[in-house]
């Protein structure tokens, strides 16, 4: 009659090499295992506070230029990349888009960058359209993207996202 498997052969209770590396084996797998969902989560994670930065931030820009250009009494011109207006005080200002697409770009209103330095403008385009004879319609397309950084240089915690707007002048 046996009376265990972990009996060997000259009475003593233990563990054959063979049993121990089974459970070491065992242990190696889950433990690969559970290192790999970690890591995927961790990187959702990163990825996810880029996209609710670059959109913070698109949202942030956006509203100034929106604010600033439905207010405005005029546009003065109108090109691809630039937008000048005649704010109410009679002072022309322009936002313009520069160095888009070269991993530097952004978004300037004058001489002051709206944009902050860890967030690129991937693209940007303005398009005015006239009512009256007048142009009282800007269409504004820009696309933001976080920059990499010595902390963050995987390309899967880059967050991208497009924004378009159009905007009717009040005056």
């Amino acid at each position: 009659m046996k009376v265990s498997s972990f009996q060997i052969r000259n009475g003593k209770w233990g563990f054959t090499l063979v049993e121990l590396l089974v459970v070491i084996t065992v242990f190696a797998l889950l433990l690969i295992v559970a290192n790999q969902i970690l890591f995927s989560a961790f990187r959702g994670s990163s990825k996810s506070e880029a996209t609710t930065k670059v959109k913070r931030e698109g949202e942030r820009v956006l509203a100034i230029m929106e604010r600033s250009l439905r207010s405005s009494r005029a546009i003065v011109s109108c090109t691809g990349t630039q937008v000048t207006y005649q704010d109410l005080s009679g002072v022309n200002s322009t936002f313009a888009c520069s160095g888009v697409g070269s991993g530097s770009g952004v978004i300037t209103q004058g001489a002051t960058a709206l944009t902050v330095t860890d967030v690129d403008v991937s693209s940007c385009s303005f398009v005015c359209e006239s009512i009256g004879g007048a142009t009282k319609v800007v269409n504004i397309a820009v696309s933001f993207a976080a920059k990499a950084s010595a902390s963050s240089p995987r390309v899967e915690e880059r967050g991208n996202i497009s924004f378009q707007t159009r905007v009717v002048l009040r005056n």
